[in-house]
């Protein structure tokens, strides 16, 4: 190596075009024998390492590598910046690929749940209409026994095991919401599973095995009171119960809009139960249990009366009333005093006319005086008022008193027929005020109070002086 010169690092200055061969130096020292500190030139594996690996048939020849100070003890060595990043930003890729693949992870699962539950739920909804409407059911018959100990838990309950129901908690919930708690009747009924919450109940209440009927006349006259004790006589219902049909307006009838209730009535629907013959079924059991709840058939045989008075009542004479300067509640209250005082067609059309001319000349004849109206408030209305209260209904007592109110009373006293209803819309022509009657039932009609007196006498109602 004597004909050629080192730089400072051992690369030959000539021969620089020869790179075919690598020489592998072990180690240089400095001109004191000290290690080389600056690193002197890598080895094979450095050298290698240094070099393109895309190129291996070439060598780069490294020009300067020179330290720019003898005197620096160490060699900077600049980190690989490009491979470092190239590491990050994998790392950062793969950690957003994780990301995202979790989150179509939770919302394919969580779509999943709401798929789920909202499957249950539109089952259950369709199970609890098939239950409350009884639709699409399997066809199954049941006994079912009611008595007086049950509430609506325990009769839901034994629908429920019964088969009949698949919702207990939703027929309790129904009945509830409907107010349909009370009223259930005592007895075995055969239910169907086909069957309605609503049509399961109206049979628990109204439908029972009894078969036996009974023919009832209701009489002309009768009024509501009466007839409802005719009807617990022959176990069609309770006189209590069907009182509940009669005290207050149903709202279910066109005559009912003629009728003002006011504060001086006793009861709303007096004179509109339809005197005629009916047929009803016989309760049996009311014999044995006298307290049972009847209210169903009570309601029954009311509506069967007021539909029969709907029924016989004509627009003429609607008309008439009309033409007459009356309502219709008005001519049936008219109607249920000549119904009282009268016989026969002819004494009432005579009757009417005397109510008729005092109506039309009030300031001569305020008052009605029909002794009926005293009997009516004697024997129905203070027997039906306590004995502490009869102050409190000292308006509906002189409201009734037709020798105390002026024109016609608060209501009817009873049910008049046609015959009266008629008579009160065609009165005959007379210039009657005053009429009496005798034991035997003559009729003695009198326009002068002379001459009524004298009536009164040859009715032998009372002695000549």
């Amino acid at each position: 190596m004597d004909n050629k010169d080192f730089d400072q690092l051992g690369v030959p200055t000539d021969g620089a075009d020869d790179f075919g061969a690598t020489r592998e130096l072990d180690s240089i020292h400095d001109a004191d024998g000290q290690e080389d500190l600056t690193g002197g030139i890598a080895p094979r594996e450095r050298f290698a390492e240094l070099n393109s690996a895309d190129d291996p048939g070439s060598t780069r020849m490294m020009d300067s590598l020179s330290l720019p100070d003898e005197d620096q003890q160490e060699v900077y060595t600049a980190p690989n910046p490009v491979r470092k990043r190239k590491k990050r930003r994998k790392k950062k890729h793969q950690t957003n690929h994780t990301r995202t693949m979790g989150h179509i992870f939770l919302g394919v699962v969580l779509s999943a749940a709401a798929l789920c539950v909202g499957v249950f739920l539109a089952w259950k909804v369709i199970v609890a209409l098939m239950d409350y409407t009884g639709m699409a059911k399997p066809n199954h018959e049941a006994e079912i026994v009611i008595d007086s100990s049950m509430n609506v838990e325990t009769i839901a309950d034994e629908l429920h095991e019964k088969g009949i129901i698949e919702m207990p908690w939703l027929f309790k919930t129904y009945i509830n919401i409907t107010d349909k708690a009370e009223g259930f009747l005592d007895g075995e009924y055969i239910v169907n599973s086909g069957m309605s919450y609503s049509n399961i109940i109206t049979l628990l209440k109204t439908e029972r095995t009894y078969t036996n009927t009974v023919t009832i006349m209701i009489p002309e006259g009768y009024n509501a009171q009466q007839i409802g004790q005719l009807l617990e006589n022959n176990l069609v219902c309770r006189a209590e119960d069907f009182e509940k049909y009669y005290r207050t307006k149903l709202d279910k009838y066109d005559f009912e809009e003629q009728i003002n209730v006011t504060d001086e009535r006793f009861y709303a629907l007096e004179g509109y139960l339809f005197p005629d013959t009916y047929e009803f079924y016989v309760i049996d059991d009311l014999t044995d249990k006298p307290d049972m709840d009847t209210s169903e058939y009570a309601k029954k045989a009311a509506e069967k009366m007021y539909a029969n008075f709907e029924s016989k009542v004509t627009k003429s004479m609607y008309a008439r009333a009309e033409e007459l300067g009356m309502s219709f509640d008005q001519v049936i209250t008219l109607a249920s005093l000549i119904q009282k005082e009268g016989t026969n067609e002819e004494n009432m059309a005579n009757i009417s006319s005397v109510f008729h001319n005092r109506l039309e000349n009030m300031y001569e004849f305020p008052h009605l005086q029909s002794d009926t109206t005293e009997h009516y408030i004697q024997d129905y209305i203070k027997p039906n008022i306590p004995s502490n209260s009869l102050g409190l209904y000292e308006g509906v007592i002189n409201a009734y008193d037709t020798y105390t109110c002026e024109g016609l009373p608060a209501g009817p006293i009873c049910s008049p027929g046609l015959e009266a209803i008629n008579a009160a819309l065609y009165p005959a022509e007379t210039d009657f005020y005053f009429f009496v009657s005798s034991s035997d039932g003559v009729f003695y009609f009198a326009s002068t109070v002379e001459k009524h007196e004298q009536n009164i006498i040859d009715a032998a109602l009372r002695e000549e002086e």
